[in-house]
């Protein structure tokens, strides 16, 4: 008995040496990252994504073992393309776009990568780990297997650990509104008619398209989902809608004597009240496939700047793989459109709003005269025309003293200035708004030169001033 207990003692010591040396054998062939990924069929559950990782391996079970290794390791630092059997099914870009993050943290990746390790909590198997598909490709295997990457959960985690920062603009992160595109409203029939002086525009009624679709209510709360998990502050549509409601009796329309005016839409009206600072515009319709049976969607959004209405970030068009229609779910669905490119989304925002407070915001300034201004903004004071004195202003109280060339009317009553970089903050840090900037104007003016003035606005970014009376 005691030598058949020996016998299975150095048995069992010969096979754990075995293992260990072929775990080791397998453990360098990972450190090679010799695999693909491809996007795979089907949908994973919100802050997930579904792929299908091919390991390539001398025997089929060591590539099965490393695929969920590969896989963390593939959305970490490779990312994926878009399908192209047809299926549609969009790709996604690295988590960490910077190439020297792997190297820079190799013992940290060496520890999280190692058998056992961290990686083990943000991957799971479909089919219980059972390869899907197996191709001899010469002396080795090539071996397809469906992983589910918990991507919310990784990302937290490699920030928690300083791997990857945390979104982060300079002061506060930008406000946020979720609105109906132009385009979509018009398709559904949620449009307005406005006048303005003769001229009638069709505007997006989003107060009837929050009442008339179900749908866009969920699409908004979906992407505010995402968007409240980044730590971006949020405007709801419908409240800034009531606020709007409520405050009816602003005045949206000033009238100089001379016929000139600054007329503010309800878009513009809106935009003032919410005081968001990119509109994030939705789209999307669905499309129903063999007699109704199944049905796909098709999703894109684009922030703007609400200051502007420059395109600053998007999701291009994603048209999902159909489902059944008994089982279509358009918040699920929205979510797996959204989530393939939504780091690289935050990132152009991250991006735009840094160079905001490096290079200021862009607004647009008018300067009109009152009739009873007579000489307009040609009048002299201390050897200098009113125009000179206002844009010597302008360089002085503009980030790095950038605007664009002014453009004053023959008759001198009228002046605009596009593109007046404005500083984000103001001299004490806090937040500046263009009101409160050219404020600055209006009370030099007063101080300086007796010039009376009526301040206005429109929507967010335009600013307008109008010498001679208050």
């Amino acid at each position: 008995m005691k030598k058949i207990l020996l016998l299975f003692a150095a048995l069992l010591s010969i096979s754990v040496s075995a293992q260990n040396k072929e775990q080791k054998r397998v453990d360098k062939q990972t450190t090679q990252w010799r695999y693909e990924l491809q996007a795979a069929v089907g949908q994973a559950a919100e802050g997930a994504c579904l792929v299908r990782v091919w390991t390539y391996s001398s025997k089929p079970t060591i590539a099965e073992g490393q695929a969920g290794k590969n896989a963390v390791h593939g959305i970490l630092f490779k990312g994926y393309p878009a399908s192209s059997d047809g299926t549609r099914i969009s790709g996604r870009e690295p988590m960490i776009s910077n190439p020297t993050i792997e190297e820079e943290y190799s013992e940290y990746f060496a520890e999280f990568f190692k058998s056992g390790g961290a990686y083990q909590r943000y991957v799971s198997y479909i089919g219980n780990g059972i390869p899907d598909a197996q191709i001899k490709v010469g002396k080795e295997y090539k071996v397809g297997i469906t992983v589910i990457v918990l991507i919310d959960q990784l990302r937290k985690r490699l920030e928690e650990d300083g791997i990857i920062q945390a979104l982060k603009v300079e002061g506060k992160l930008p406000t946020i509104m979720v609105v109906p595109s132009a385009m979509w409203c018009s398709q559904h029939g949620f449009v307005l008619k406005y006048e303005n002086q003769g001229q009638v525009e069709t505007l997006p009624d989003y107060e009837k398209a929050m009442m008339g679709s179900p749908e866009l209510a969920s699409t908004i709360n979906a992407i505010n989902a995402r968007m409240a998990k980044r730590g971006f502050p949020l405007k709801d549509l419908d409240a800034a809608l009531k606020t709007v409601k409520n405050e009816s009796a602003e005045e949206s329309l000033m009238t100089s004597s001379m016929g000139d005016a600054i007329a503010e839409t309800p878009i513009d009206i809106l935009r003032r009240t919410a005081k968001a600072d990119i509109w994030i515009e939705v789209e999307w319709y669905t499309t129903a496939q063999k007699g109704g049976s199944m049905t796909s969607l098709t999703f894109s959004m684009n922030a703007l700047d609400a200051y502007t209405d420059m395109s600053v970030a998007g999701v291009s068009p994603t048209t999902s793989k159909p489902v059944y229609t008994s089982s279509f779910q358009l918040p699920i669905m929205m979510e797996s459109a959204i989530q393939s490119q939504f780091d690289g989304f935050c990132n152009s925002l991250e991006t735009y709003f840094n160079k905001l407070n490096t290079d200021g915001r862009a607004i647009k300034l008018r300067v009109l005269t009152w009739d009873s201004f007579e000489e307009g903004l040609m009048a002299e004071y201390d050897d200098m025309e009113l125009n000179e004195i206002i844009e010597e202003w302008l360089e002085k109280n503009t980030v790095k003293g950038k605007f664009g060339a002014p453009e004053i009317s023959p008759s001198g009553n009228r002046m605009t200035v596009e593109n007046v970089r404005i500083p984000v903050k103001n001299a004490k840090g806090r937040d500046l708004d263009p009101r409160t900037w050219a404020r600055g104007l209006q009370k030099m003016l007063r101080s300086e030169y007796g010039i009376e003035s009526q301040l206005s606005t429109k929507g967010l970014g335009q600013i307008q001033l109008i010498l001679g009376d208050k």
